[in-house]
């Protein structure tokens, strides 16, 4: 058999093979994508169809240029064979001679520092709190330290993480000199420019060290100067909470892989959690490293090898998880925080609570009929009726119902006040003058929540200005008087550090398995000495227990994917 290049260049044409004895029926079941031109079989040069070549045909002649890809494709193979290898050695094996640094590290970011240091890529998915952020910073500088890098850019995500680097991480680790900035909303004031411009013209004399949110690559700007900056520098290019980009078909996904990626010789994704909603989240992840690893560059080839597919293309299962797993294994070090830290264990308790009486009617009257009436301020002969066939928007009344809300429009209350806020009052009575994480789903919540605590608490959302939400972590911290941090999952979850905190309630879930784990760790953490709680407030008969009964389904298949054994999540001790 001989295979040759195709006139695309980046395709690999099989000829001169005789399609008989089962040969036509192995090409047509190439993994990978591919086409017929006559008699010839034209296949996409991926990792999964380079290896079923192999399998199939271990004899075949490699010509015209080809060759080199095969070389490529088995040194890949070599090394990640060779980390599995080392990922088995014991701690003494280890080798991180030749780099001093600059804060002790514990043995597993030893294990993942020597580990990784030298590959072009590699995913660190060490959980929150085990210092996957220091193992990066100290990979940074040995790699500058030999002259394969000269600047540290780091996507993260969500906003305010980047800004979380340079103030509080850097410092701890990186040695002088080096020159951070960062990318603001701001960017296009005097101030912002001259500073953007002042970073693409640092001396090469130190490591330069650049950081930006991945939301602010909705901005066209954001974009120009992101793909500069790899233009202009040897960049070590990462993705700090990598599954940020898990939806292949989103603009900023496409934009940091198509774009972006392969600009820089060396790449990382960071995440604790890097599968929480299913394997389909590892796609992008590793194709940002390098397509070769899951061996497709198409996410049509990677559902069909690896997703079961139902009506209308919908992933309703997932298959060969083993084989999934093999192929990320060498690319990728995973620790969890309860076999590297002496923490002390989470506890989980249930705050259950009724409904008001007109809480209830309107829940179930939307549960079971698809249509509720509400009385429009109090008058019996005006009512606003709310009807919702589709499954996925009634869900989202149903739980903004049992929070209290009327919703249509602009949120209301339907009783005054929420039994929900009631019975968050009540629990934190309980709790005594302990500090808590209060994390709410919706705005409106924390809105109200923020008039009922009043100066005991602080908030963090969104909707609140850079420096204002900075000033309310600190204050949350060291202000004795800031009893309450108030937030939603999806800004105040995550790349925070929130130790002063011995209760996480949950007020309303997100339905994302990822923000619940991120959300309890900005508690759970390094240095931790009091038992953290974690509170779930369930209003009786209602979609919240059904809520945790899916978090616990996912948290098992992502325990299967990552080879995590079973842990207590959720768990609740009564």
């Amino acid at each position: 058999m001989i295979i040759a290049p195709s006139k695309a260049g980046h395709l690999l044409a099989i000829s001169e093979s005789h399609l008989g004895g089962g040969d036509f029926g192995k090409l047509c079941s190439l993994p990978g994508y591919y086409r017929w031109e006559d008699r010839n079989a034209i296949f996409r040069a991926t990792g999964a169809n380079i290896a079923h070549i192999l399998a199939n045909w271990p004899d075949a002649k490699w010509i015209g240029g080809t060759d080199s890809i095969l070389q490529e494709y088995l040194g890949q193979q070599d090394l990640a064979a060779s980390a599995v290898r080392e990922k088995q050695q014991p701690s003494k094996t280890i080798n991180d001679k030749g780099y001093s640094y600059k804060r002790k590290p514990m043995e597993h970011q030893r294990r993942a520092f020597a580990l990784s240091r030298d590959r072009k890529t590699f995913g660190l998915f060490m959980e929150q709190g085990t210092g996957k952020t220091k193992v990066t910073l100290d990979t940074a500088q040995w790699l500058y330290s030999k002259g394969l890098i000269n600047c540290l850019l780091v996507v993260a995500w969500p906003n305010g993480v980047h800004r979380n680097w340079i103030d509080c991480e850097i410092p701890l680790d990186v040695r002088k000199p080096y020159y951070a900035e960062y990318w603001s909303s701001n960017w296009a004031t005097r101030h912002r420019q001259k500073a953007l411009d002042k970073f693409l013209a640092a001396p090469d004399k130190c490591l330069k060290i650049f950081c930006m949110s991945v939301e602010s690559l909705a901005s066209p700007a954001a974009k120009t100067y992101l793909l500069k900056l790899l233009q202009t520098f040897k960049c070590l290019f990462v993705i700090d909470q990598s599954a940020s980009i898990k939806n292949p078909q989103a603009k900023r996904t496409k934009f940091l892989i198509d774009k972006c990626s392969t600009l820089a010789p060396y790449r990382r994704v960071l995440d604790g959690q890097p599968v929480a909603e299913g394997a389909s989240e590892l796609f992008s992840q590793f194709k940002f490293l390098d397509p070769w690893i899951i061996g497709h560059d198409t996410w049509t080839g990677f559902k069909a090898e690896f997703c079961v597919i139902g009506f209308f293309n919908e992933i309703k299962g997932y298959r060969n998880m083993d084989q999934l797993r093999a192929k990320i294994d060498g690319y990728s070090f995973r620790v969890r925080e309860e076999e590297c830290l002496d923490l002390p264990p989470r506890i989980y308790k249930r705050w259950s609570f009724e409904l008001s009486e007109d809480e209830r009617r309107i829940y179930d009257e939307l549960k079971v009929r698809n249509l509720a009436t509400f009385e429009k301020d109090g008058d019996l002969d005006d009512e606003e009726n709310l009807e919702e066939h589709n499954a996925l928007v009634k869900n989202m009344r149903l739980q903004q119902i049992s929070s209290g809300w009327w919703p249509i429009d602009k949120l209301k209350p339907i009783s005054v006040p929420p039994s929900r806020l009631e019975a968050l009052l009540n629990l934190l009575q309980s709790i005594g003058s302990d500090k808590a994480l209060i994390f709410a789903r919706f705005r409106a919540d924390l809105a109200i929540i923020q008039k009922a605590l009043a100066t005991t608490a602080v908030s963090y959302h969104g909707g609140i200005n850079e420096e204002d939400r900075r000033e309310a972590k600190v204050r949350f911290m060291q202000d004795p008087q800031v009893t309450y941090f108030l937030g939603q999952p999806r800004s105040a979850g995550l790349g925070h550090t929130l130790t002063a905190a011995k209760h996480v309630i949950f007020y309303s879930n997100d339905h994302s398995l990822r923000l619940r784990e991120e959300c309890e760790k900005r508690v759970h953490r390094q240095g931790l000495k009091h038992r953290v709680i974690i509170w779930d407030l369930c209003a009786h008969a209602t979609h919240d227990s059904n809520i945790v009964r899916a978090f616990r389904a996912k948290k098992e298949l992502a325990n299967e994917i990552l080879s995590d054994p079973d842990n207590f999540f959720l768990q609740y001790d009564d």
